[in-house]
């Protein structure tokens, strides 16, 4: 087990013990698995929303996709300033209640437009979630017992993608749309109260050294480094390609497999579980042992991984059998959660140690408004095909976005991985 951070000769500030830790690392996985949930949901019931409000698959893309996405990204830099004050419990719980009521607001909407509204304030709520999850984890634990932690919270991704189909399918189908939102939202509610007892409300934070008071971050330096420029455009595809799966898969399984919503939930949801898990697990486990003697396989593992998934993202969309088109498209989804782990370590190896936070806003924030343009665009060219195509419009949508888009993030990393040994910075 992973031991709090204890720095020798130095006596910790307000750190908490081994237990407590470990315990407030299981209730901030329960946190980031609620938040892409709530995140997750409005995709999982695009079908049945986009019937009750009329909306069309461009609206959903907007609502799902810019919307979404461009608030979350700016807005998770400016909760992290506050987050960096060691106000991670109340940050969080905060989060948690805001996205929370905002979500059971959207079982209330009457209109597109206010659900977009609800939509951006769980976007507020959720953009300072992770960030102060990770920061808890870095004040807490040292810096070589960080990955397991890390990896528990990382698990979220996953499970929320199961739990949001499953739960918010079966909900749906039973009692209503409307109703999936107000219980998912006001599960997230009762557990901000868990959140402040077990990580607590505030930690005080060690003044920095003077020499690193003194060291300018320079964050624009990072952006002349040619293999993080690469990796923000192969980053920035495989996030439009996948929240294009997040918003409009299970539509797709609806409209051209005959499902039903508790029908998709289930198969679909479990298929994603599954495989998302195990995913992050088996390439989480290759890159470290690959990495320690070759740092590029922290790249090169997302090339291999996308080379040998990619099929299955095309073939998802052409095959017959409902079965195998749930697999299919459950592996093609693999692409955008198993790839994130390596692509963070690596971008912390181009920054010294006091610009590593910084590196990493840039890289979410690339990734979130530039993904975003996913599902905007898939919504787009389903609705420029209806006509012609009918229910099969959304299917071959994904089939020329995704694939397309993860064929090029390929090439991205590979590109990324040419200067990545001469952008890194050496460790103090």
């Amino acid at each position: 087990m992973s031991t709090p951070r204890e720095t020798a000769g130095l006596a910790p500030l307000d750190m908490h013990g081994p237990r407590r830790a470990w315990a407030a690392v299981a209730v901030l996985a329960l946190v980031g698995t609620l938040n892409y949930v709530d995140r997750f949901l409005p995709g999982v019931l695009a079908e049945p929303i986009k019937q009750d409000l009329a909306l069309s698959d461009t609206a959903i893309g907007v609502i799902n996709g810019f919307g979404f996405l461009i608030v979350y990204a700016v807005l998770g830099i400016v909760i992290a300033r506050i987050t960096d004050r060691g106000m991670f419990g109340t940050v969080i719980a905060g989060c948690l209640t805001l996205w929370g009521t905002m979500t059971m607001l959207g079982g209330a909407v009457g209109s597109g437009f206010q659900l977009a509204l609800t939509r951006v304030g769980v976007a507020v709520g959720e953009a300072g979630s992770s960030p102060a999850a990770h920061a808890y984890v870095a004040r807490n634990f040292v810096p070589e017992r960080r990955s397991a932690p890390l990896a528990v919270i990382t698990m979220s991704i996953p499970l929320a993608s199961a739990a949001s189909l499953l739960g918010g399918g079966l909900l749906a189908e039973s009692l209503g749309w409307r109703m999936a939102f107000v219980v998912m939202g006001g599960i997230s509610v009762l557990l901000a109260p868990l959140v402040l007892w077990v990580v607590g409300s505030r930690q005080t934070l060690p003044a920095p050294p003077q020499q690193e008071r003194a060291t300018p971050v320079n964050w624009w330096d990072l952006l002349r480094k040619p293999s993080f420029l690469a990796m923000v455009g192969g980053t920035a595809l495989i996030s439009a390609a996948g929240y294009s799966l997040t918003t409009f898969a299970p539509a797709f399984l609806m409209r051209t497999r005959g499902m039903s919503l508790g029908e998709v939930g289930i198969e679909y949801g479990l298929a994603t579980g599954l495989t998302g898990i195990l995913g992050l697990l088996i390439v989480g486990r290759i890159a470290d042992r690959l990495a320690a003697r070759d740092p590029r396989w922290l790249l090169w593992i997302v090339v291999v991984l996308t080379a040998i998934l990619l099929p299955a993202s095309a073939l998802a969309f052409v095959v017959e059998s409902q079965v195998l088109c749930v697999w299919l498209l459950a592996l093609g989804y693999v692409i955008g959660t198993a790839y994130l782990a390596p692509s963070i370590a690596a971008i912390q190896r181009l920054v010294p140690p006091e610009q590593r936070a910084t590196a990493s806003a840039i890289f979410l924030f690339f990734n979130a408004t530039l993904g975003s343009i996913g599902p905007f665009l898939t919504g787009v060219i389903s609705d420029s095909l209806t006509a012609e195509l009918g229910p099969q419009a959304l299917g071959r949508a994904l089939l020329i976005l995704v694939p397309t888009m993860q064929l090029v993030a390929l090439g991205c990393y590979a590109l990324a991985a040419r200067n990545y040994r001469r952008d890194i910075v050496e460790e103090r």
